[in-house]
């Protein structure tokens, strides 16, 4: 019978020959997880489309790198995802390269803190379409047109100024860049009422609003 040396050093040649083959196996196999990347350079402001993406096959070890990316394109596209900081063509698009958003490709996201009372009771949802209407002036002197119509609600925040409060923070996705500048303005020199919109096409015109003028001071009632 072998002695006890042997019997130890032989133990220790086969496990040595078993870490060699697992090391070994573990550098050739093919990694299985996809991950999202890049097809093309991508710039901030870019809204993610699926020509954009797609996916190859990683080893990515590091748990705190896998929960930085992505595993399907359709997590992004899902969320609407659009680029804020440069992604080079064949790389990771990471979490912190992309926000996501609602509305359709090419409008703006805007917020406006409105009283409940004028936006149909807070009752508004996600999903819905209003239009903005803006009273300008007051008494006599006073008229209403619509800034923006038919546009679509992204988020509704209740309760934006806290225990107590009565307006909703509220999240709209605006079609172009004109209506936001209208509403901006509107937002400033008038009263703003939300009309929940359900039948008014989403290309019907923008109405051009004058910029407001205080009434005179020797202008009768």
């Amino acid at each position: 019978m072998p002695g006890g040396r042997a019997v130890v050093g032989a133990f220790l040649i086969a496990l040595a020959a078993v870490l060699v083959f697992w090391s070994y196996g573990r550098a050739t196999q093919t990694p299985h997880q996809l991950y999202v990347v890049a097809t093309h350079d991508l710039r901030p402001g870019d809204r993610i489309s699926p020509g954009d993406l797609t996916v190859v096959a990683l080893d990515l070890p590091d748990a705190a790198v896998r929960r930085q990316v992505f595993g399907s394109p359709a997590e992004l596209l899902s969320a609407g995802a659009t680029v804020i900081a440069p992604v080079n063509a064949g790389a990771l698009v990471e979490a912190s390269e992309v926000v996501g958003r609602g509305g359709l490709p090419g409008t703006r996201e805007m917020s406006l803190d409105i009283d409940r009372s004028r936006a149909v009771g807070g009752t508004l949802k996600p999903g819905e379409f209003v239009d903005v209407l803006a009273t300008f002036g007051s008494g006599t002197n006073a008229y209403t047109a619509v800034v923006v119509p038919h546009i679509e609600i992204l988020t509704n925040v209740a309760d934006a100024a806290g225990s107590g409060g009565t307006t909703d923070l509220i999240v709209f996705a605006v079609p172009d860049g004109s209506s936001a500048e209208a509403l901006a303005d509107a937002t400033v020199a008038a009263q703003i009422t939300l009309v929940r919109s359900a039948t008014q096409p989403a290309d019907a015109p923008v109405t051009t609003v004058p910029p407001y003028q205080p009434p005179s001071a020797n202008r009768g009632p």
